[in-house]
């Protein structure tokens, strides 16, 4: 009986594995216990973490190691549900060995410690988790009359993940690039490919996406939570809510509409790419942005981490968390490390050799750095500004508001340093450098600053009277508002039921890794539901991601080409890409309304589908010759 007590959970562990290998519905529920729990509860003994931190901790180091691990041996073993099985199983020796060793069996009780947990906290990460849940449950893949709806903030961006979380589950691994094919993929896609180990083990799930979302949200809650605990519990429930919902000033446009009789929530969007309320906010980049979701919980973790860098294990637990997140969110990467040096700078005077134990860790971000990415960019620049900020008091005063203001009051008081210096140095940064290979990624370095933005203002806020941290937190909100409506407002279809249908065919009837030839358009059934790859996609998705834009351009040419032009050069591109199958779909038809009679044409070209106005043709290369 005392050891079945002992190591009860490692038992359930090995059944759950077990069962997983016959059961789809149990393979989801262990992919969840072993890519968000098991990892954090195996390391958390090994470092004086407060519970606090041990909420945020867990699930940010579990999601970090679980998919390095499945990673690793996919690349040994190759990238398979039985791959992803053997990792849990290998987790799970590792945690009989800790228990075995430490003889701290897991007690769930003192683990969690509710009863510190005070009611109103419990009450934000719950409003924080279901409100995500439902803005995204309402805006990325669902059903309506006329297809699947991606919708919002999600429209343009998510495809390009699903074309990711597809391709890996059919084939493509070690992956390239599947919208843009013959080119490894470069971009920081560890986060897709936890939502693809996840689905893998159950089979075909595109509705996991959301779910995974609105947790990663409250896990950046949590984190948050962890890093302004230690300034007083009023301070993190109003740096907490302020971090998930909080921005700038542009619900004026909302109420302006309102008040004019002019409102429509497909119009009145506050985000405005290049104009006066340009930054999007944290909110609305939680919703769409998939790296951010792991890239700023880490950060905020390592954060709080490195405010005693005196401890020695913390310090080293902060360089492994920042080793592991590069694939995850390489600017992450890059903000943990202006964290550390905020913390040189601070204690220069006494610096100690021990400092430096930061550096160990990031081994694990080496293969990555060296083995080939976009190219490094680093300029002393003011070419945001001089792109988007053109007039900067008064841009990042509308942008980012009153958290912003409130943060810039906390400087006139000491105290708090190392929160100040790390907000001014990332929020400097994109004024004064370039380091992404498109100018406007730099805003994601606005994003990062948040994080200390939404701290400080706690700060402030928490030695104010209640009713006024009330209507300032309000005022720093109603752009989230802006968001929601947006998002469940609007009900664009990402596909149609019959592209749908066409990508099921794609899936169950083409070779994986066929390389399909479609229009360079955002949204493309093949890809995105077939999981196959394609010749180009949406320009800023191959540009944004280290490809030079002539590069881009010269493939767009390709296609209009292959499309518009004679059958020669047609076959000379399918020849460039070795493609297997040409896709017509309605955005093929719109771009090149003639291209369906020059395949009809084409002796080599044999149509395998046809749906309506939707078509495939198979490239028959033995007719088309060498």
């Amino acid at each position: 009986m005392a050891v079945l007590q002992k190591y009860w959970f490692i038992l359930a562990m090995l059944l759950l594995v077990s069962v997983s290998f016959v059961s789809g519905y149990v393979a989801l529920l262990t992919a969840l216990v072993f890519t968000f729990l098991v990892p954090g509860l195996i390391a958390y003994r090994f470092f004086s973490l407060k519970s606090h931190e041990i909420w945020a901790f867990v699930p940010i180091f579990s999601v970090l190691v679980s998919v390095q691990l499945v990673y690793y041996l996919s690349l040994a073993f190759g990238y398979s549900q039985q791959t992803i099985l053997l990792s849990f199983l290998a987790l799970t020796a590792v945690y009989a060995l800790v228990v075995y060793k430490k003889g701290e069996p897991l007690n769930p009780q003192k683990f969690l410690k509710l009863k510190q947990i005070k009611k109103t906290s419990l009450l934000v990460f719950a409003v924080i988790f279901l409100i995500s849940l439902a803005v995204l449950y309402k805006s990325v893949w669902y059903g309506d009359q006329y297809g699947i709806v991606l919708t919002g903030s999600n429209w343009q961006d998510t495809p390009f993940h699903y074309e990711i979380i597809e391709s890996l589950n059919n084939g493509n691994f070690p992956p390239q690039t599947p919208n843009y094919v013959g080119t490894p993929l470069t971009y920081h896609y560890f986060v897709d490919f936890h939502t693809a180990l996840i689905e893998k083990v159950y089979g075909y799930l595109p509705t996991l996406l959301p779910v995974l979302n609105a947790l990663f949200i409250l896990v950046f809650a949590l984190s948050i939570y962890a890093l302004a605990r230690s300034y007083g519990r009023r301070v993190a429930v109003i740096a907490t809510v302020l971090a998930v919902f909080g921005w700038g000033l542009s619900y004026f446009g909302l109420f302006s509409a309102l008040f004019n009789g002019q409102f429509d929530p497909t119009q009145n969007y506050i985000y405005q790419f290049g104009k006066l309320f340009g930054l999007p906010s944290v909110f609305d980049n939680l919703l769409q942005q998939r790296p951010l979701l792991v890239g700023l919980p880490a950060f905020a973790l390592v954060l709080a981490l490195l405010k005693n860098i005196d401890d020695k294990n913390r310090l080293i637990l902060a360089g492994i968390v920042t080793g592991l997140v590069y694939q995850f969110h390489n600017v992450a990467f890059f903000c943990c490390y202006v964290a550390f040096a905020v913390c040189l700078i601070l204690n220069l005077k006494r610096f100690k050799f021990s400092y430096l134990y930061f550096l160990l860790p990031s081994v694990f971000a080496l293969p990555f750095i060296f083995s080939g990415g976009p190219p490094l960019t680093f300029a002393v620049s003011t070419s945001f500004i001089a792109n988007f900020a053109q007039n900067p008091f008064i841009y990042y005063f509308l942008n980012l508001g009153v958290p912003f203001v409130l943060a810039i009051v906390s400087f006139l008081k000491p105290g708090h340093e190392y929160l100040k210096l790390t907000f001014l140095l990332l929020f400097l940064i994109p004024n004064i450098l370039l380091l992404t290979p498109w100018v406007w990624d730099m805003y994601k370095f606005f994003i990062f600053a948040w994080v200390p933005i939404a701290v400080l203002s706690g700060i402030v806020l928490a030695k104010v009277p209640r009713s006024v941290v009330v209507a300032v937190v309000l005022l720093s909100i109603i752009t989230s508002a802006s968001v929601i409506i947006y998002n469940v407002g609007t009900d664009y279809t990402g596909v149609s039921w019959g592209e749908y249908q066409l990508g099921l065919w794609v899936r169950d009837n083409t070779p994986q890794n066929s390389v399909f030839l479609t229009y360079y358009s955002v949204h493309a059934p093949s890809s995105m539901i077939g999981g196959r790859l394609r010749v180009s996609s949406y320009v800023y998705w191959p540009y944004g991601h280290g490809i030079p834009l002539d590069q881009v351009n010269q493939r767009e040419q390709d296609i209009d080409a292959a499309y518009n032009g004679t059958e020669t050069q047609l076959a000379a591109v399918v020849r460039e890409y070795n493609v297997s199958y040409v896709y017509v779909g309605s955005e093929e038809l719109s771009n090149y309304p003639g291209c369906v009679a020059r395949f009809d044409g084409a002796a080599w070209l044999a149509q395998v589908y046809a749906d309506g106005n939707l078509r495939v043709y198979r490239v028959d290369w033995a007719r088309m010759g060498s």
